[in-house]
């Protein structure tokens, strides 16, 4: 008879099987086996069935979701632990082209179910293809046992001891990783969408080897954590090399816990290494009941390294990890970025700051028009009073109300609202808790929001000796940018040999020069940016400056007729393509005009010591007529 069905006996032993594994490498031999089962089915046409399927498939055991296949030589001991089962079910022959040559004998020796759809029959069977060579196979059936689709879902061999396929299934899911032994280890993950129908479809491929630069680092952080790269969410795997600890990194692993059709749940794994063993100096567990590591109609979207400078004592820094959740909902918009903070002890990490969220937005509209919005965006900044050893954090929250509405006319018009609000967080001897309080900034303090306008440019100006680069019309004003011109190779007053270069004119209505900014040097550009607000009489006046890359800007405040000069902003984002008075946002709060940068990382002295940082609400304060660099938690 040509099958022989087995079933294992009781002693199972789960093993990657990496001790046989030798240096070489070879690519995985399957036999023949095809990923489109419908080709192999024209080849051999169904016959006449011996066996009744249904009564088959509910004596055959079924196993919970998701479930990882890592079956190899290793869950068995020897033939003697085989016992013969009923595997007919299988219909091997239309799997396999070659089932009919001679020496091809194949025997099944595990089978069980997956619950993966009400609408087909999941089967996963390790099948015995010779005394060296064992496979694993998906195989989807519909309720009369027609095969739909198969994949190969693990694989073994022990001739060459070169490669081995391990996997994952779950709801919709199948991930598949192809791992070859030589050199060095490589990684080939594949991931397949399990169709509504029972189809299997390949979406993506990628080698995790080249995807991941330290790929040998976090190998061995998965090994030591006793996991593999299938029980890891590998596209949310994060590493950072400590910026002033060239001898450390820290790895984060999300391992899947539960995972479906649009959703996952994840434990946190989270560990410092010594860059010269690989060796786990500190590391911390979290429970995906407790984490918040979770993903469904709210998207979890990034888990980031955060190395802000966050101080908590005046000797020790705690590490930031954040992490972002976008929602899918467009009439009810919703993101959030949560922030946690952890800080070294012994062999382990403590987290003292947990999920606080550090920005979010709301909103709920008609998907045209009619709605309202709130964004808040909450700063940390060290103080110098200390709670339990811990330095208290104080918070700065600025809320904005949008509303958006319908005029009489149908148009749709938006208003803003801003507020400043405070809190304290304390360290209650084990976690930072929030308290309402009022700190610096006071939180009845009228906001003004300053956005960009264009005036109207003016040509055919001209001013004696003076070169006109830009020429803007205030009303009773004009804003006039450009520099003076040497006559006979000698400069011409105002210019000395202190003060010469690009200046700011304000002329008045009969065009006479009012006043003139000091000389500010050479450059390519010197553009005046305008920006005010509807409830200030102040215009803020930018003037970019730039040579083939920007390098900042001076800031001027026109009011009632007057201008000043109040100050370089000596800052710009890291896009190339967009310069900071593209991406400035500049905000009345009291006493005090702040300037911000809508970018996630800047550069501060562009163009002198080019200094990237973080952008952790880095901001420049105008006050008490003194213009300041302001950046936070140091």
């Amino acid at each position: 008879m040509k099958f022989q069905y087995y079933i294992p006996l009781l002693v199972l032993i789960i093993s990657c099987g990496q001790g046989r594994k030798m240096e070489k490498e070879s690519e995985i031999n399957t036999q023949g086996a095809v990923e489109i089962v419908e080709d192999a089915v024209a080849d051999y046409p169904e016959k006449d069935k011996g066996f009744d399927f249904n009564k088959i498939m509910a004596k055959t055991k079924t196993k919970t979701l998701p479930h990882f296949e890592t079956t190899n030589f290793d869950s068995f001991i020897d033939e003697g632990d085989y016992e013969e089962i009923d595997g007919e079910a299988l219909q091997l022959e239309q799997i396999y082209p070659d089932f009919h040559r001679d020496g091809f004998d194949p025997k099944v020796i595990a089978m069980h179910k997956l619950p993966l759809s009400d609408s087909f029959v999941s089967v996963v069977a390790t099948i015995l293809k010779s005394e060296n060579e064992m496979e694993t196979l998906l195989v989807n059936f519909d309720k009369e046992g027609k095969i739909i689709a198969h994949q190969i879902a693990a694989y073994d061999e022990i001739a060459e001891g070169m490669s081995q396929v391990v996997s994952r299934i779950s709801e919709g899911n199948l991930t598949v990783n192809h791992i070859f032994w030589g050199d060095i280890k490589k990684i080939e993950e594949v991931v397949f969408k399990i169709l509504y129908d029972g189809k299997i479809e390949k979406i993506d491929t990628r080698n995790l080897n080249e995807t991941f630069e330290n790929f040998s680092l976090i190998n061995n952080v998965l090994l030591n954590l006793n996991l593999d790269w299938i029980h890891a969410k590998t596209n949310l795997i994060t590493t950072k090399e400590f910026p002033d600890n060239a001898y450390e990194t820290i790895v984060v692993i999300p391992e899947i816990v539960d995972e479906g059709i649009m959703y996952f749940n994840l434990n946190s794994h989270i560990v410092i290494v010594d860059n010269n063993t690989e060796r786990i100096k500190y590391k911390y567990f979290e429970s995906h009941k407790t984490n918040g590591w979770e993903s469904d109609a709210v998207r979890l979207d990034e888990i980031e390294i955060n190395f802000a400078p966050y101080k908590i004592t005046k000797d020790k820094g705690a590490l930031g990890l954040k992490v972002s959740h976008f929602g899918s909902s467009r009439v009810n918009p919703y993101s959030v970025e949560n922030l946690s903070l952890f800080v070294k002890s012994n062999d382990k990490l403590l987290k003292v700051l947990s999920d606080y969220a550090i920005k979010d937005y709301v909103g709920e509209w008609d998907g045209d028009c009619n709605g309202e919005f709130t964004g808040e965006k909450r700063t940390l900044i060290k103080s110098t009073n200390v709670t339990n050893g811990y330095f208290d954090i104080n918070v700065i929250k600025e809320i904005t109300y949008t509303e958006n509405f319908e005029d009489d006319k149908g148009e749709c018009l938006v208003t803003e609202k801003d507020e400043i609000k405070s809190a304290l967080l304390k360290f209650n001897g084990k976690t930072y808790i929030e308290t309402d309080v009022n700190i610096d900034a006071d939180p009845d303090a009228e906001t003004k929001s300053y956005s960009e306008f264009h005036p109207k440019k003016l040509e055919h100006i001209q001013i004696e000796n003076f070169h006109i680069s830009h020429a803007n019309d205030m009303g009773k004003n004009k804003i006039i940018s450009g520099l003076y011109e040497p006559k006979d190779g000698q400069l011409v007053p105002p210019d000395t040999k202190n003060d010469w270069g690009l200046r700011l004119l304000l002329l008045d209505a009969s065009n006479k020069v009012v006043y003139a900014s000091k000389g500010f040097g050479e450059a390519y550009m010197f553009e005046p940016n305008f920006y005010k607000s509807d409830v200030s009489n102040k215009i803020i006046i930018i003037c970019q400056l730039a040579f083939e890359y920007p390098f900042g800007g001076e800031a001027f405040i026109l009011e009632n007729e007057n201008i000043k000069h109040i100050g370089t902003l000596d800052i710009e984002g890291t896009d190339e393509e967009k310069y900071m008075t593209e991406i400035v946002e500049i905000k009345e709060i009291g006493d005090e005009i702040v300037f911000t940068l809508k970018s996630d990382e800047v550069i501060l002295n562009p163009g002198s010591i080019d200094e990237a940082k973080i952008n952790n609400n880095i901001q420049y304060v105008y006050k008490n007529n003194v213009l300041s660099l302001r950046v936070n938690i140091q």
